[in-house]
């Protein structure tokens, strides 16, 4: 076939790439990128208490599938919807205790309590991302996503040591957890690597007189 390098390439990009559905693709049609994307994450909790987090444990996943859609000829603009999985975690010296009325939760540092050791803070989220893409012309590609998300987080989780037991509190502890996840996002890579940044504005606990933690 025709090897115009700006349509055909030997180094095929992607999971996807040979994935057309029940009929082969055309010879003219344009090619998708970014269709699987894995973002590896190092996870931050912004509090009102001043928090230590250790680098190592604070990380995370996304596991996003995008239909990715063209907006001009050549393909170097698109539009990208779809729905992704996000497990975000933080290691940090506090702990989140809720009230004795089980209204709201408080976030209290490790000096609250003498046998207190660690914990994890997470959640587990479904969402809808979408995007705007920038990309230069041909498969080697360098590449700008800006886009927003909203989703549902099904599971809040923390695990905590006090003195040598370990407790794991799930959903049902946290009296206000907010369900409703939402934020906005960046990419910006060559080709089949990126570097990626996402920012939630949405507080995960909902009662005001909760911390206002995200």
């Amino acid at each position: 076939h025709n090897k115009d390098s700006a349509r055909y390439s030997d180094f095929r990009p992607g999971l996807f790439w040979f994935l057309t559905g029940w009929r082969p693709a055309r010879p003219e049609k344009l090619r998708k990128y970014d269709r699987l994307i894995i973002d590896l994450t190092y996870n931050q909790l912004f509090a009102p208490a001043p928090t230590k987090q250790n680098p190592w444990r604070s990380v995370g996943c996304n596991v996003n599938t995008m239909w990715d859609i063209p907006m001009n000829k050549g393909n170097t603009a698109s539009f990208g919807i779809g729905l992704a999985y996000r497990f975000q975690k933080v290691s940090t010296n506090g702990m989140f205790v809720r009230d004795a009325s089980e209204q709201y939760t408080r976030y209290l540092v490790d000096s609250s309590t003498s046998t207190f050791r660690k914990s994890y803070f997470g959640t587990h989220v479904l969402a809808l991302p979408v995007e705007f893409r920038f990309r230069s012309p041909k498969w080697q590609h360098v590449k700008f996503h800006v886009g927003a998300s909203i989703g549902y987080r099904f599971q809040t989780f923390q695990k905590k040591w006090i003195g040598k037991t370990k407790v794991h509190d799930l959903n049902g502890y946290f009296p206000d957890e907010n369900r409703l996840d939402y934020g906005v996002h960046i990419r910006f890579g060559i080709r089949n690597w990126a570097l990626f940044a996402n920012y939630s504005f949405s507080p995960h606990f909902t009662n005001k007189q909760s911390s206002q933690v995200n």
